[in-house]
C-alpha cells in the first residue's frame, strides 16, 4: 500500500514540477524578449541623438555663429538652436560649450536660461566628454550617466564647418554642442509602450501588485536596472493547471484507498493472529531475561538447593560477592558456608510446621580473601509438582551496612580526628565515675586542658600540619594516664582528662608534670622544623570542689582561664575565690559597658620630643576611665577586658574619634598618635573608622599615626598588609609600638609599609647601667636608619639617658623626662630640654 501511494504521489509530483518548469520558462523567454525590446529602444534613442548632433553640430553656419562668434539672434530668435529641440525631442538641455569649458549657451526646458552646464546636471562629466572626443576626432558619442538620482543620456560633438567650404576655420581649437535626454519614469512609461512593454520604470525593488521583469543597461556608474510589468504567461498556466493536477491527484489517492481499505482488513486480522502468538513468545523471553538481568545486577545472590538440601544452583553474582567460584561450592550444604548459623538453619529444615518462609539477619561468613562478612538469608520451601520438595532463596551482603552502624556509632561518642572520647562520651564516663564513687571513695579529678602557641602552628604551617599535631598530642596524653582513666577532645586544641581513681593530689602532679614534659618537647611535623608549643591545665576535685559532673567541668574550665593567665604556672587547681573573680569580671565587663553608652572616658596626652629641632612635635593619645566607683583607671585595667568582650571596637571608634577632634581644634599642627590593638587591627571596618574620625574632625590624614605592636603581622599577614595599603594611600602612618619585644622577624620592616619604630622601654630603662644595653640601642637606631624609618625611644626619664639618645642620632624621644600623659591644654610645646 506504502509503495502504491508513494509512486503514485512522485508521478504528480513530477507533473506539478513540471508545469513549475514550463511556466518559468514561459516567463524566462518573456521577459527576455521585453528586455531586449527595452534595449533596443535605449540603442535608437541614443542613435537619435547623435544623428541630431551630426545635423546640428557639423555645419557651417554653426560655427560661425557658435563657435567664431555667439550669435544669440541667430541660435535663438532664428530658431536654429531654439525651444524646437524640446517641443519636438524632449531635450531638457541644450549647451554650447567654448574650448576653455565655459558654458556659452543654454536652451532648458525650452526656454532661453544661462546656466553651467555641470552645475544644472549635478554631475562633473565635461572633462570626461572632451577627452573622449578628442579620441573620437569630434564626431557625435552618447554616454549614459546617473545625474541627481536620474538615468541621462548625453550627447555630445565638436562644432564644425562640415562641407561648407566658404567657412575658413579660426585654430585647432573646438567648441562642444550637448544634448540632454532625462529618461524622466513618463518619458519611460511612453518609450516601453511604443514597443508594447508596460509599466516601464527604473531601479524599482517589489511593492508591486504584479510580476516585475528586469533588465541591466550599462552607464558610468554601473548598471541601471529598468523594470516592468511582465506579461506572466507562467501564472496563467499555473492558475488553470495546478488545481486541475491537485484535483486528479486527490481523487486517485481517494480511489487507491478506497480499494486498499478491504486488502488491509483481512490482512490485519492474520496479522493480530500472529501478533498474539509473538507476544506470548516476547512476554516468556522477557520474563526470563528480567529475572537474569535483576538475579545478576541486585547485591543479592540467588541459590536453591535440592531435597537432599545441597546447592543445586547459584547465581553469577555469588562469585563477584563472595571471592568464591560457583563451582566450589555446588553440591555442598548452604550449613557448610554459615556455620555460625548452621543450628538456627537445620532447625527449620527439621521442622514440618515451620513457616514456608524463614528469614535469618546478619549471618556471619569468611569470604575467599579471609576477610569476614556478614548477609541477611531468605530461605522459602517450594513443593514441586512430582511431590517432592526444593528450597529457594537469597543471600543479601550486608557488611557495609553493618561497618557503616558501627562507624556512626564510633563517632556518636569520639572525636573523628584524634579518635578520642567527644563531649557526649566524657559526659557518661563522667556521670558514671561520680555515681560510683561513694562505694570506692577514692577523688575523681577533672583537668581541662589547652594548648598554647598552637593558633601559630596552623597560620605558619597550614591547618594539615595542626591536624598532625593535634594527633600526636592525643596520643602522648593518652600515654600520661591509667587504663581507668579518660581523654577527650572538646574541639579546637582543647582536652579534658578524667582521673578516676586518685588517692591523693600528689598524684595529679605527678601526671600533670608528665603532659607538661611530653607536650613541651619538640615536635617534628614539618621537615626541617621542630615544633614547640605550651599546655596550660585547670583542675578540678570531686567531692571537695564539686559534686556534680556539670560543676565540676565548669571549675575546672574556671582554673584553666587563671592558668593561662600566669605565665609561668602550667596548671592550677580550682579556688572558690575563682569564681568570685569571675563574677567581678562580669561585674566590670557590665560597667565597661556602660562606660562606654555614657562617655565615661577622658583623654591624656603624652608629648613626644624632636631631639633635632628641639620641641615637642607630636603627642599619642591615651584613654583613661573615670569610674564612678573606683575612680580613675589605667589603661592595663580595663583594655584586655574590653578586647576579650569585643567592646574594643566602640572604645576604639570614640578614642579616635575624640582625639582627631581635640588636635584639630587645639593643635592643628602637631601630630597625633593612636594605639591600635591587634585585635582591632584584623576587625573589618578599620579603613572606615579612620576615614570617619578624619571627615567629622577636619584633622589631615598626614598628621595622624596609628601604632601598632610587632605581632600583628603574624596573623593574616596578606590581610594587614591590604590594610596598611588602603590607608597609606589617604597619608597616615604607621608606627611600630614596643619595637624589639615581639615575635616577628626582621622581615617584616621590608614587607610592610612602617613610617617609623617605638623603642620598648625596657631597653632605654637598662642603657644607663649595661654597656649591652648601649649597644643594642645604638644598633636598634641603625637598623630603624636603614629602612629609612623615624626612631622614637621610649621611657626616657633622665637627662643622661635623652644626651646618648642625641649621641646616637635618635630622632624622638617620648617618657616622663619630657613629660607624663595629661590633659592637652596643659602641654608646654616650646619646652626646652
Amino acid at each position: 500500500m506504502l509503495i502504491m501511494i508513494l509512486m503514485i504521489a512522485v508521478m504528480f509530483i513530477l507533473a506539478i514540477t513540471a508545469t513549475y518548469h514550463v511556466a518559468g520558462d514561459q516567463n524566462a523567454r518573456s521577459d527576455f524578449r521585453s528586455g531586449h525590446l527595452l534595449k533596443k529602444a535605449i540603442e535608437n534613442r541614443t542613435a537619435t541623438i547623435r544623428d541630431h548632433l551630426a545635423d546640428y553640430a557639423d555645419w557651417g553656419e554653426a560655427y560661425i555663429n557658435l563657435h567664431q562668434s555667439m550669435n544669440l539672434q541667430w541660435a535663438w530668435e532664428g530658431q536654429n538652436l531654439g525651444d524646437s529641440l524640446y517641443k519636438l525631442f524632449q531635450y531638457e538641455g541644450v549647451f554650447v560649450i567654448s574650448p576653455d569649458g565655459q558654458t556659452k549657451y543654454s536652451v532648458l526646458y525650452g526656454e532661453r536660461v544661462q546656466d553651467r552646464f555641470e552645475n544644472w546636471l549635478g554631475k562633473p562629466v565635461l572633462q570626461a566628454l572632451q577627452n573622449e572626443l578628442m579620441f573620437t576626432k569630434g564626431l557625435p558619442l552618447t554616454r549614459m550617466v546617473i545625474a541627481k538620482g536620474q538615468p541621462v543620456i548625453i550627447g555630445a560633438a565638436w562644432i564644425k564647418a562640415g562641407s561648407d567650404s566658404r567657412v575658413i576655420t579660426t585654430s585647432d581649437k573646438h567648441s562642444l554642442m550637448i544634448f540632454v535626454d532625462k529618461l524622466t519614469p513618463e518619458k519611460l512609461v511612453l518609450m516601453g509602450n511604443e514597443y508594447g512593454v508596460e509599466q516601464v520604470s527604473y531601479n524599482r525593488h517589489g511593492g508591486t501588485p504584479y510580476r516585475q521583469g528586469d533588465v541591466s543597461i550599462p552607464t558610468d556608474e554601473g548598471s541601471l536596472i529598468l523594470n516592468w510589468k511582465s506579461d506572466d504567461p507562467g501564472g496563467a498556466l499555473l492558475k488553470w493547471e495546478l488545481p486541475l493536477l491537485l484535483g486528479m491527484a486527490a481523487i486517485t489517492l481517494l480511489l487507491v484507498l478506497a480499494l486498499l481499505r478491504n486488502v488491509l482488513a483481512k490482512a490485519r486480522s492474520n496479522d493480530n493472529n500472529i501478533g498474539l502468538l509473538k507476544q506470548s513468545q516476547l512476554a516468556l523471553a522477557a520474563s526470563e531475561r528480567r529475572f537474569r538481568d535483576v538475579a545478576e545486577a541486585t547485591t543479592d545472590w540467588i541459590w536453591e538447593i535440592d531435597h537432599q538440601r545441597q546447592l543445586s544452583w547459584i547465581s553469577e553474582r555469588f562469585p563477584v560477592i563472595t571471592g568464591y567460584p560457583t563451582r566450589h561450592w555446588l553440591g555442598r550444604s548452604l550449613t557448610d558456608f554459615l556455620p555460625q548459623s548452621a543450628a538456627a538453619i537445620s532447625q527449620w529444615f527439621s521442622d514440618p510446621s515451620a513457616d514456608t518462609l524463614f528469614t535469618l539477619k546478619n549471618c556471619r561468613y569468611v569470604s575467599a580473601c579471609g576477610q569476614t562478612r556478614y548477609c541477611s538469608l531468605v530461605i522459602k520451601r517450594v513443593d514441586l509438582p512430582n511431590g517432592s520438595t526444593t528450597y529457594r532463596g537469597t543471600a543479601t551482603d550486608v557488611t557495609a551496612e553493618l561497618e557503616a552502624h558501627e562507624r556512626v556509632k564510633f563517632l556518636s561518642c569520639h572525636d573523628e580526628l584524634t579518635g578520642l572520647a567527644n563531649r557526649m562520651y566524657l559526659k557518661d564516663f563522667l556521670e558514671t565515675r561520680v555515681r560510683e564513687q561513694p562505694y570506692f571513695g577514692h577523688q575523681i579529678a577533672v583537668i581541662t586542658l589547652d594548648l598554647d602557641k598552637f593558633k601559630p602552628v596552623n597560620d605558619l604551617f597550614g591547618h594539615a600540619a595542626g591536624d598532625t599535631l593535634l594527633k600526636q598530642v592525643a596520643r602522648l596524653l593518652e600515654g600520661c594516664i591509667n587504663k581507668n582513666d579518660l581523654v577527650s577532645r572538646h574541639g579546637g586544641d582543647e582536652f579534658v582528662i578524667i582521673l578516676s581513681d586518685i588517692q591523693h593530689v600528689s598524684q595529679v602532679d605527678a601526671i600533670c608534670e608528665k603532659i607538661n614534659a611530653a607536650i613541651t618537647a619538640p615536635f617534628k611535623i614539618v621537615e626541617n622544623n621542630d615544633i614547640y608549643i605550651g599546655v596550660s591545665m585547670g583542675i578540678a576535685l570531686y567531692p571537695q570542689d564539686a559534686q556534680t559532673p556539670w560543676d565540676l567541668m565548669r571549675f575546672s574550665d574556671i582554673a584553666l582561664y587563671e592558668a593561662k593567665k600566669e605565665e609561668h604556672t602550667r596548671w592550677i587547681y580550682f579556688r572558690q575565690n575563682m569564681i568570685e573573680q569571675i563574677i567581678q569580671r562580669r561585674e566590670m565587663e557590665n560597667d565597661l559597658r556602660c562606660a562606654i553608652n555614657e562617655n565615661q572616658f577622658i583623654l591624656y596626652y603624652q608629648p613626644r620630643y624632636d631631639l633635632k629641632q628641639s620641641r615637642i612635635n607630636a603627642v599619642e593619645a591615651l584613654v583613661r576611665w573615670e569610674h564612678p566607683r573606683l575612680g580613675l583607671l589605667m589603661p592595663d585595667q580595663f583594655i584586655p577586658l574590653a578586647e576579650s568582650s569585643g567592646l574594643i571596637m566602640g572604645l576604639s571608634r570614640w578614642v579616635l574619634t575624640k582625639a582627631c577632634i581635640d588636635i584639630s581644634e587645639t593643635l592643628p599642627e602637631m601630630i597625633l598618635s593612636v594605639n591600635i590593638s591587634a585585635v582591632e587591627f584584623l576587625n573589618p571596618g578599620l579603613v572606615q573608622r579612620v576615614k570617619e574620625a578624619l571627615k567629622v574632625s577636619g584633622l589631615p590624614a598626614a598628621q595622624l599615626e596609628l601604632e601598632v605592636t610587632e605581632n600583628v603581622t603574624l596573623s593574616q599577614p596578606e590581610r594587614v598588609l591590604e590594610i596598611m595599603h588602603e590607608l597609606k594611600s589617604i597619608g597616615v602612618r604607621f608606627l611600630i609600638d614596643d619595637f624589639g619585644t615581639g615575635y616577628s622577624s626582621l622581615n617584616y620592616l621590608r614587607t610592610f609599609p612602617f613610617d617609623g619604630i617605638k623603642l620598648d622601654k625596657s631597653f632605654i630603662f637598662a642603657m644607663e647601667s649595661s654597656e649591652t644595653a648601649k649597644d643594642v640601642i645604638e644598633n636598634m637606631i641603625n637598623l630603624g636608619k636603614s629602612y629609612s624609618l623615624n626612631v622614637t625611644a621610649e621611657g626616657v626619664e633622665t637627662t643622661r639617658q635623652l644626651t646618648m639618645l642625641e649621641k646616637y642620632k635618635c630622632d624622638e624621644a617620648q617618657g616622663y623626662y619630657i613629660g607624663r600623659p595629661m590633659p592637652l591644654d596643659k602641654i608646654q610645646l616650646n619646652k626646652m630640654m
